[in-house]
């Protein structure tokens, strides 16, 4: 696997103002943002790094120094059990933060690896000093969206632990496509799905076979429309009921939340 380069984070940027980003539109799918709140955000994306598929963007046991925005494409975070076998724990979303949940250790948990090409914009773990100081309200929400994922990490674990394998397939298709809605509202019910069947496998816990014969069943019975790479909902209300699923993403509580008039973007 290829390990990512690591170059100095720069904070002098005097760049012109770009379109938002999906980690922008997912973070303004909550609350909305001021322009100084988005020139902040601008600037934790500012060193781009282009990425190849099977890239290792953390690797267990070494020192977490910093956090990344995953900006383009899909990415795995996994842990190798006894006799080389590998669990999935997660999968990463363009918008969505690698490394929030590690900030309170020296060490990342597990590893972080791409599964397919894309892009991720790093900034060092002291850098969320000056983000709670200079722009409180975008701290909040970072801490309230990572308190949604920990309560949907929590739902996925009570899936993996008693459902069935129809249940764990739908549950899977519903939870991609509600997250990958908050970085791109107008998505629809047809979204891409680059992951290759083994992989989703390593994530369901089941068998490549299995998963093969889930999305065949599926695909029967009206549930999904596959055209590869994508895949379309064509009955989310029966998936939710197979599922039981609960959309976490929903809807943020944002009344404890500082104004933000607070905000003091140095320049």
């Amino acid at each position: 696997m290829q390990q990512i380069p690591r170059t100095p984070f720069r904070t002098d940027s005097r760049s012109e103002a770009t379109p938002p980003s999906c980690f922008a539109c997912r973070l303004g799918r909550y609350a909305d943002l001021s322009d100084d709140e988005k020139t902040f955000i601008a600037r934790m994306e500012e060193d781009e790094r282009k990425v190849k598929r099977d890239s290792v963007i953390m690797r267990s046991g070494t020192p977490a120094s910093e956090l990344f925005i995953l900006k383009e494409g899909w990415a795995v975070a996994s842990t190798t059990l006894s006799k080389g076998r590998r669990q999935s724990l997660r999968i990463y979303l363009p918008g969505e933060v690698i490394g929030l949940p590690g900030l309170g250790v020296r060490d990342a948990a597990h590893d972080v690896t791409m599964v397919t090409s894309g892009a991720v914009c790093p900034f060092p773990k002291d850098h969320v000093t000056a983000l709670y100081t200079r722009a409180p309200r975008v701290a909040a929400l970072l801490t309230a969206i990572a308190s949604l994922d920990q309560i949907a990490l929590k739902d996925r674990l009570a899936m993996m632990g008693a459902g069935t394998a129809r249940e764990r397939m739908a549950h899977f298709l519903l939870d991609v496509h509600e997250r990958l809605l908050l970085a791109n509202p107008d998505l629809g019910k047809r979204f891409r799905l680059p992951m290759r069947q083994v992989d989703m496998a390593e994530v369901l816990g089941l068998t490549k076979v299995y998963v093969n014969r889930l999305l065949r069943a599926f695909t029967e019975e009206k549930l999904i429309e596959i055209q590869r790479p994508y895949v379309r909902i064509l009955q989310p209300a029966e998936l939710r009921r197979i599922a039981q699923y609960e959309n976490r993403y929903d809807e943020i509580d944002c009344s404890w939340f500082p104004s933000d008039r607070s905000l003091e973007v140095s320049h």
